[in-house]
């Protein structure tokens, strides 16, 4: 340390001192003065030599506590997904309701629509909707033959052995008649709900087992919720209905009488067959992390789904999930019609797509065929499943 510096501060000290003392010394009158102490001559450790005495500790100030930052939130990716509020989706009204798809850290909103999927397509090629699900249907070739690039990533309902939800009904008059086969069907009004989806080559090859083909019965498009009361009310002779318009037609209003129905139409078509996807557009394709969280959420809601066939207390939970989200109220529908089958790993034959394809093109509803390795792509359901 400089010395001028250090005397002037010696002096400094010494002054400050002496007024000290006088200060105590006034105030405390009467009594014995305490000795002050006189300053302390300079130390090695104030001449930047090593010290042979401790040092004097100047006292510092206590240290200023560090607030501890709050920890970060970390926003749920926001997903809208278009269903169609049919049994067969319960996949995913389950994974929104139990929270899996928020473990995958989504944040899924499901909408309704009542656009055809030609009318879905387009939104969700450009992003405005992430995913849609639904039937399989000739709109989906029809957008990839014309460059919108949408996928099949995972199959949802599917004709399963035990949990086959379609039927073949005829009236209960045409039944008391002895219509009572599928050979009986020949020249008769048959109700379907799309003449352009992959149930088309399901009716075809239940005709087939009976000797028939499609010009061989008069084929009249209904919406599925018309169905019964069209059979009913004699509109149509026959039908391919779909739970729970099934049960409705049979057993509530007794106006049809299945001829085929249950294991014996996967006895004519194959187990597993599809009949509802996921799809989705360019931008969820890109995001692969994405898309396998989302297909890791849905496969948790299939299987605790399926889960339910078999276990009592999951089986009302489910229902009352799908009375939430569907419009489908009635406890006692939910007792007697055939629940319907699930996909449970998400995949499915595809060579069913291109007999649909071939099909589709016969009758007009594509132009061309797609190689199904272009329409679909089952690699994101499966390496999300490999993550349960």
């Amino acid at each position: 340390m400089n010395m001028r510096k250090f005397t002037r501060r010696t002096l400094l000290v010494a002054v400050a001192g002496a007024v000290s003392s006088s200060l105590l010394a006034a105030c405390g009158a009467g009594q014995q003065p305490t000795p002050t102490a006189a300053p302390a001559p300079p130390t090695a450790a104030t001449m930047g030599t090593t010290p042979t005495t401790a040092p004097a500790v100047t006292p510092t100030a206590a240290p200023t506590a560090t607030p501890t930052p709050a920890p970060t939130v970390v926003q749920a990716r926001k997903l809208k997904m278009r269903v169609a509020l049919a049994t067969e989706e319960a996949g995913n009204f389950i994974a929104v309701e139990k929270g899996f798809f928020k473990e995958a850290g989504l944040d899924v909103e499901l909408v309704t629509t009542q656009g055809t999927p030609g009318e879905v397509i387009p939104l969700v090629a450009v992003g405005q909707l992430d995913l849609f699900s639904g039937a399989i249907q000739a709109a989906l070739v029809n957008a990839r033959t014309q460059g919108v690039e949408v996928t099949i990533v995972a199959g949802e309902g599917a004709l399963r052995r035990g949990n086959v939800f379609h039927a073949y009904a005829v009236t209960k008059q045409l039944y008391d008649q002895g219509v009572r086969s599928v050979a009986d069907l020949r020249g008769r009004t048959l109700a379907m709900p799309s003449d352009a989806g992959i149930d088309l080559l399901e009716l075809k090859k239940v005709l087939e087992s009976g000797g028939l083909s499609l010009d061989d019965i008069k084929m009249q498009l209904i919406r599925l919720p018309d169905m019964p009361t069209a059979l009913q009310n004699g509109a149509v002779e026959a039908a391919e209905l779909v739970e729970p318009y099934a049960t409705i037609a049979t057993k509530q209003l007794g106006a049809a009488v299945p001829i085929v129905a249950g294991d014996q139409i996967v006895d004519i078509v194959g187990d597993n067959f599809p009949i509802s996807v996921i799809v989705v557009g360019p931008p969820m394709l890109k995001d692969r992390a994405l898309l396998e969280a989302f297909l890791v959420g849905y496969l948790k809601g299939a299987r605790y789904y399926l889960q339910a066939l078999k276990d009592p207390a999951a089986r009302a939970e489910v229902v009352q999930i799908l009375k939430n989200r569907t419009p489908l109220k009635d406890d006692k529908l939910y007792e007697q019609m055939t629940w319907p089958g699930v996909s449970e790993d998400g995949t499915f034959d595809l060579t069913k797509l291109e007999e649909a394809q071939q099909l589709w093109k016969q009758r007009g509803k594509i132009q061309q065929t797609i190689p199904v390795d272009q329409l679909a792509d089952f690699s994101f359901v499966q390496n999300a499943a490999k993550q349960l």
